[in-house]
This record gives structure tokens, C-alpha cells and sequence, in this order.
């Protein structure tokens, strides 16, 4: 998001050169620059002891091809934390063994990703509504089920590595 206005007083924001950074918008009643923001999100596989891979597909836009179990992190949360509650929302697996993979640029949205694995003994899958379907996968099948070319083949390939 780029600011055109202050979100603290309203005034509009006019250019100020930050060093390195060039201009950015500044507030001159609050005295304060407003950089540009984005979303943060996690994105994770979770792993078990046999070495498949948990991948989703979600009840809503592309539903082709199998995906990480992804979400916004909350304000207050750590990346660690919010992994672990997406992979607990929405397949319903307590997880732990926690790594984290890489953090990827998500051009079309606009997002930083924040990517992870993580380990469960845990077989049975509890759905949340925005799940389809959960599947364990080999690893020889986990890339080829994701989109190629995808961050989450990325995710897949290093998990497996």
C-alpha cells in the first residue's frame, strides 16, 4: 500500500528523500515517513514420519492444482507462531519441528511469503471450510502435484531436499 494520506491525521503526504530509500511519502503534521506496506503470510508443507508431504486443495479460487497450507500472519503473532496456527486451522494437525524453508517474493498479490516445513506423527485430517481436500504425498509425487513453476513447488522441492 502506498500512502497518499496519513492514516493517523488524514493530511496528505508530499515526498521527502530518506536517504538510501529516496522519497517517500512523509506526513508534515505528524512528522513521520509512511513506507510502502504489504502483507506478510505463511506458507508451509508439513511433513511425517514416512516423508510425505501434506498438501491442500483449497474451496475456493484455483482448485487444479494442490497448495501449501497458506495465511496472513496477525499483528502480535511471530512467522513461527502463525505457521503453526494455519497448519492447525486448517488440517487440523498439531505440528512442531518447525524450519523455515525461504521467504519469496508473491508478485501478484503483493505478498511476502514466509515459507516453512513442518513435522507431524499426526495421519487424520480435520478440515476447516476454506479446505477441500488434504492428501499425503510422496515426495517423488508432491512436486508434480503442485503448479510448476510455483512458489509452493519451490516449498516442496526444498522440504524434500
Amino acid at each position: 500500500m502506498h500512502f497518499t494520506y496519513c492514516p493517523d491525521c488524514g493530511a496528505r503526504t508530499v515526498p521527502r528523500q530518506m536517504g538510501d530509500d529516496g522519497a517517500v511519502p512523509y506526513c508534515e503534521k505528524c512528522q513521520k515517513p509512511l513506507f510502502d506496506m504489504f502483507s506478510t503470510c505463511v506458507l508451509s508443507v508439513v511433513k511425517n514420519p514416512a516423508g510425505e508431504l501434506a498438501l491442500i486443495r483449497q474451496s475456493y479460487g484455483q482448485q487444479e492444482t494442490y497448495v501449501g497450507v497458506a495465511g496472513y500472519m496477525k499483528p502480535g503473532e511471530t512467522a513461527e507462531e502463525a505457521a503453526l496456527r494455519e497448519i492447525r486451522e486448517e488440517i487440523g494437525l498439531d505440528a512442531s519441528g518447525l524450519r523455515f524453508l525461504f521467504s519469496a517474493w508473491h508478485a501478484a498479490r503483493g505478498q511476502l511469503m514466509l515459507c516453512f516445513c513442518a513435522e507431524s506423527d499426526a495421519q487424520d485430517f480435520q478440515l476447516s471450510q476454506e479446505v477441500r481436500e488434504a492428501k499425503w504425498f510422496a515426495p517423488e509425487d508432491a512436486c508434480s502435484a503442485v503448479r510448476q513453476g510455483s512458489i509452493i513447488e519451490r516449498v516442496v522441492r526444498t522440504a524434500i531436499s
